[in-house]
């Protein structure tokens, strides 16, 4: 994360990003078939796509990669949270570095 990021996290505060993720991950990921499957999370633009990289939680494939989640389903709540709370605690590890 560079300076901007975590201006922006200081800004918005923990419990806005936290929900930034959940919007994220329950729109990008979640669905069985998500649109542009591997190429729907950016890059850059916001913490929460950084950490979702970082993560390997960026696309279904890496989810079931690195997660074991099945393919071709949609996510269930407790996996959403799981996602949610991985790329939380990312980013609770570079702002505390």
């Amino acid at each position: 994360m560079n300076s901007d990021d975590i201006s922006y996290i200081n800004e918005k505060g923990m419990e806005t990003i936290r929900l930034h993720a959940v919007d994220f991950v329950s729109k990008r990921l979640a669905p069985a078939y998500p649109a542009n499957d591997g190429k729907q999370t950016p890059m850059k633009g916001h913490p929460v796509f950084k950490a979702m990289h970082a993560t390997a939680c960026c696309c279904r494939g890496c989810l079931h990669k690195w997660y074991g989640i099945t393919l071709h389903r949609e996510l269930t709540e407790q996996e959403i949270s799981m996602a949610v709370s991985i790329i939380i605690a990312w980013i609770n590890r570079q702002l505390n570095q």
